[in-house]
This record gives structure tokens, C-alpha cells and sequence, in this order.
């Protein structure tokens, strides 16, 4: 069976179904008996979707007023 860990690191590879039908097997086993990995694989396919819903290009952006934002590294 998988350790967490082993869930963790095949996480994206679970949520993009990049998987043999063996790790999917084992992935699927691991999932009824733990449900910390359960709940962490359903937050990377929410975040996943949202992702999806975001639009590919950002529009026209003003670099001076983004940078003038951000923290300088002595602050």
C-alpha cells in the first residue's frame, strides 16, 4: 500500500489522471483507509478547478504600481 507520503508527491499526477491502472489501484486503496490523503487529494482538485477558471493572459497591467507594492527585502 502507499505510505502519505508516496500520496503527496503522485498528487498532481492523481488530480491530472496521469496514472497506470496499478498506481490507481493503489491510490483508490489508500483513499478508503485514510482520509487526511482523502481530503488533501479533494483540495488539489478544487484548486485544480479554480485554476482552470482563471484566464490564461492578464490584461494590461502597470508594472511601476505593482512593483511601488511590493516589500523591499530590508522591510
Amino acid at each position: 500500500m502507499l505510505s502519505c507520503r508516496e500520496m503527496s508527491e503522485l498528487g498532481s499526477e492523481i488530480v491530472d489522471g496521469h496514472l497506470t491502472l496499478r498506481s490507481r489501484m493503489q491510490v483508490m486503496m489508500h483513499l478508503r483507509m485514510c482520509t487526511r490523503c482523502k481530503l488533501y487529494i479533494k483540495q488539489l482538485k478544487l484548486t485544480a478547478q479554480v485554476l482552470q477558471q482563471l484566464p490564461l493572459e492578464m490584461g494590461d497591467v502597470d508594472a511601476h504600481s505593482i512593483a511601488s507594492k511590493l516589500k523591499k527585502p530590508d522591510q
